[in-house]
């Protein structure tokens, strides 16, 4: 077994075909086979092979397919990073997963050797667009050097293919390891669920460092029909977004709720002709239903909805295209997946009743890398917890009313308040810091943060507002700041946040 397998299977279904556009160049399924061929021969020519982990973090690009289906094959394991992160948090999963290589790209090349400074274990940089160095290595040159003839090695169903690192409840990221098993059949249960009988021409604006994007770029090789193809964008521009759909008649639109809502609110929106677009599908965050009944009666499509985790491998519930909608509910369990809902002692809730949903199939990750009592816990009984609250209906729709964990979902994206709360305690001007998630019509939810000020110590928002600019990437930045007296708190000195909100909203 091995997930590399997928595109070597499609290609013999469907033969050689156009498999991708980027930036308007078309790009084969043989192209992309033998790229990373070649990138795989010049990785085991450097000595790595078995368990290795390759990180792989670039802005969307053919060469992303290329580098986790060469690490797939020699039977590495892939660790995919965003690259909007810092350099301080890309050096601490490089760090914490033992990562032997990078995979980037021109644009980033700096910020990665920022954070592979002193790294013992990362022995290479491999640049895409880039030069040879004393501490890079040219994409280019090694794969004009290398073979496109690669023997893939054989892996076991629970040998690890993917590393994947999403926020935790300490604020640290955790490593999400993922079988070459959970990517197999969490992408045959996403293509079965979406029901394809016609071909299927997909605008890609998914980061692929996201386990949505991942899923979605596995999932494409179950297909059969040699006229479907991706619309690969580097990143989302929601203009080039609809451009790229009227240009290449775009049917089928995996995206999170803040990417319609940008297109639904853009000023040029009726320039562009969006007629093609059929099935929309939305995930990563909460879909509002003033948008969805919006985005669909404009643009006159049909937009499902979808919950998953890193975990599960993307997978939990969707709506299958010949499924009724529910106002309210994400739809139903994947295929080959069970769905359930637990009270506080693990025990099975009936129909409609309120408690933690779990999930248990194929599809739920090995464990989190290097914390076994955090996989334990997690994984108890068999089930995955979850951590959001919801119910089942009578039909097995799924209903999310909660979240246990404190994440702000802002634009699809998962962030840890704890993290941004750590830079806000670093103005020397801050005594106390909470950082809370607000209701946000474009982003599903924006960042608030909260402070009380030191006795004798003067800042003003507006100074807070520009200290978080400096010292956070862009879209972990509160929208605003609010300086309070103190912070409330419980008997015990914790900072209540759901007075926060409460006050917030009131």
């Amino acid at each position: 077994m091995n997930v590399g397998k997928l595109g070597e299977q499609h290609l013999a279904r469907v033969g050689e075909t156009v498999t991708m556009i980027f930036e308007d160049r078309e790009i084969t399924n043989v192209e992309v086979r033998d790229n990373s061929g070649r990138l795989g021969n010049a990785l085991r020519g450097l000595g790595i092979g078995v368990d290795d982990v390759v990180a792989v973090t670039m802005s969307n690009c053919p060469q992303v397919f290329e580098a986790f289906g060469a690490v797939y094959a020699i039977g590495g394991t892939a660790l995919p990073i965003l690259f909007v992160l810092s350099a301080e948090e890309c050096r601490f999963i490089l760090e914490d997963s033992g990562a032997v290589a990078v995979v980037t790209d021109a644009i980033l090349v700096g910020k990665v050797l920022e954070a592979t400074e002193g790294l013992e274990k990362l022995r290479h940089i491999i640049v895409v667009g880039g030069e040879d160095s004393e501490r890079t290595l040219s994409y280019e040159r090694l794969l004009a050097e290398s073979s496109p003839e690669l023997e893939m090695v054989d892996r076991a169903p629970d040998d690890v293919a993917i590393l994947m690192y999403t926020s935790g409840t300490t604020g640290k990221p955790k490593g999400v390891m993922l079988t070459h098993e959970n990517l197999i059949t969490s992408a045959e249960s996403a293509y079965m669920a979406n029901e394809v009988t016609k071909p299927q021409i997909t605008l890609v604006c998914l980061p692929m460092a996201h386990i949505y994007g991942v899923g979605a770029m596995n999932a494409g090789n179950f297909g059969e029909i040699p006229e479907t193809k991706a619309i690969l964008m580097r990143w989302y521009d929601p203009e080039e977004c609809m451009r790229l759909i009227e240009k290449y008649k775009v049917n089928f639109f995996p995206a999170v709720p803040t990417m319609y809502s940008l297109i639904l609110n853009h000023p040029n929106a009726d320039a562009y002709d969006l007629s093609s677009l059929k099935d929309c599908i939305a995930g990563a965050a909460p879909l509002p239903l003033e948008l969805r009944r919006d985005f669909m009666a404009r643009f006159d499509c049909g937009m499902r909805q979808l919950y998953g985790l890193t975990e599960s491998a993307g997978m939990g519930a969707c709506l299958r295209p010949s499924q009724e909608w529910r106002d309210g509910a994400i739809g139903k369990a994947y295929p080959n997946m069970e769905l359930a809902v637990f009270d506080e002692d693990d025990n099975p809730l009936p129909v409609r009743g309120i408690g933690e949903i779990v999930i248990r199939g194929p599809q739920v990750m090995k464990g989190y890398h290097r914390r076994p009592q955090e996989t334990e816990e997690t994984l108890r009984g068999g089930w995955l917890h979850t951590g959001d609250i919801g119910f089942l209906d009578e039909d097995g729709y799924l209903y999310i009313t909660d979240r246990k964990k404190d994440i702000i979902i802002k634009g699809g994206e998962n962030i840890m308040p704890m993290q941004i709360e750590e830079v806000v305690y670093g103005h020397p001007a801050v005594a106390e810091a909470a950082v809370i998630g607000i209701a946000d019509p474009t982003y599903g939810e924006d960042i608030v943060a909260y402070v009380a000020l030191k006795p004798g110590a003067e800042a003003s928002a507006d100074e807070l507002l520009e200290y978080c600019r400096e010292n956070l990437p862009t879209y972990k930045q509160p929208r605003e700041v609010r300086i309070l007296e103190s912070l409330p708190k419980s008997s015990i000195g914790k900072i209540l946040k759901r007075e926060l909100r409460s006050q917030h909203t009131s």
